[in-house]
């Protein structure tokens, strides 16, 4: 198997903010190890409200990422890491007008309902996103508490042009066995469109999608899982239709067993 050039586009590596690195140091460690795993293209996407997007707060994500960049640069040479943000949508009145708070050039927002909860009308809020301008790209649709009795949900939205960014770790329990469930009848289905990892560097919550590529391809799905990790997410920075990816039934069985015998889950 010859690995692609691997790109995450959904991890928490600015220091400081929320549950993410809690310093440079830690930021830097979690970059090295993707450089290491040949993961060079890195998208930190530091958690932000909507009804925050100006003031205090993104000023103070901005002032971090910067001082990330410059020790990455000299750190980390070989890893271009770039900012974007996880946009909690919870308000209905935000103002999504800035460009330059999303994913690369490509006109894609990565955004993510709050609490981890089903929203009274999640087609209503993503048709905010898209009369701004932009295409959503939904954080782990898996995790949401309730997704996988209200499934049809999930074709709604990629009906409304919205892209599904699952959590790599959810492909093997990592998230519970309700995400896990729902990520591979997704895949069986064709409806994820990217993996990344929502690192957050800390020790429970350090996948990489290199980890993700390997779980898919030794699965017998490395065409998918090819198109997951590095083929669509490049596409959705440069600003490019995705690849449909087609149906992937991954064998569990001795993978998942592998899995948890080596990490002791």
């Amino acid at each position: 198997m010859i690995l692609p050039p691997l790109v995450d586009l959904h991890c928490h590596f600015v220091p400081g903010v929320v549950d993410g690195a809690r310093d440079v140091d830690e930021a830097l460690v979690q970059l090295r190890e993707f450089d290491r795993l040949g993961i060079h293209t890195v998208v930190t996407t530091p958690h932000l409200a909507a009804s925050a997007v100006h003031g205090d707060w993104r000023d103070g994500i901005e002032a971090a990422f910067a001082e990330l960049k410059e020790a990455a640069a000299r750190d980390c040479p070989g890893v271009d890491l770039q900012r974007s943000f996880e946009f909690r949508l919870d308000d209905p009145d935000a103002d999504l007008s800035d460009r330059t708070i999303g994913l690369g050039e490509g006109g894609r927002l990565l955004v993510e309902f709050p609490m981890l909860a089903m929203p009274a009308y999640p087609d209503r809020m993503l048709e905010i996103v898209l009369a701004a301008g932009w295409i959503p790209v939904l954080a782990h649709p898996e995790r949401y508490a309730g997704v996988e009795r209200s499934f049809g949900w999930i074709d709604r939205w990629r009906d409304l042009g919205a892209l599904m960014c699952v959590n790599a770790g959810s492909l093997w329990g990592d998230h519970g066995g309700e995400a896990q469930r729902v990520v591979h009848r997704m895949l069986a289905e064709s409806l994820v469109d990217l993996v990344a990892s929502d690192n957050h560097a800390r020790p429970h919550r350090a996948t990489t999608v290199r980890e993700a590529w390997e779980y898919l391809a030794e699965a017998g799905c490395e065409e998918q899982a090819t198109l997951l990790t590095a083929t669509n997410p490049a596409a959705v920075l440069a600003g490019d239709p995705t690849v449909a990816v087609p149906p992937c039934e991954p064998r569990q069985g001795w993978v998942d067993w592998l899995r948890r015998l080596v990490t002791g889950g």
